[in-house]
């Protein structure tokens, strides 16, 4: 049996989506950005993805820093086929650097399945490109 298919995954600043009309879209790059020079907590974001080819299953997320260490605690819901798209809105995670060494870590039915780099940029500056 095959699982479910990663179509995308991004962890994406709230300004930052809403500045790019509130559409996902391929140049949408992930990153988040400090609230004040760190360590700090980063600015509200959305962690987005979706699935295809699949049955009902169990998907996890959590953030990790650069070292492995997990900043954002795991995250488990049953993803069903109707749900289509997934968004969670994060409101306040703390971080002790910025750095593009961060990552989205997805489970699926208790397997990583996927990692998505990001960087954690400082207040103010230019996301990197990627």
């Amino acid at each position: 049996m095959v699982g479910p298919t990663l179509r995308y995954a991004k962890v994406v600043d709230h300004e930052q989506f809403l500045r790019s009309g509130a559409r996902i879209r391929p140049g949408l790059d992930s990153g988040l950005e400090l609230d004040s020079p760190p360590p700090a907590v980063v600015k509200p974001f959305y962690v987005m993805r979706a699935w295809d080819d699949f049955d009902a299953f169990e998907e996890t997320w959590r953030i990790t820093d650069p070292y492995g260490m997990t900043v954002h605690p795991p995250v488990t819901r049953e993803v069903r086929v109707e749900d289509g798209d997934l968004a969670d809105e994060v409101s306040s995670m703390h971080v002790e650097y910025d750095s593009a060494g961060y990552q989205l870590i997805l489970e699926v039915d208790g397997r990583e399945v996927a990692r998505v780099g990001f960087p954690v940029f400082l207040p103010g500056a230019a996301a990197p490109a990627g």
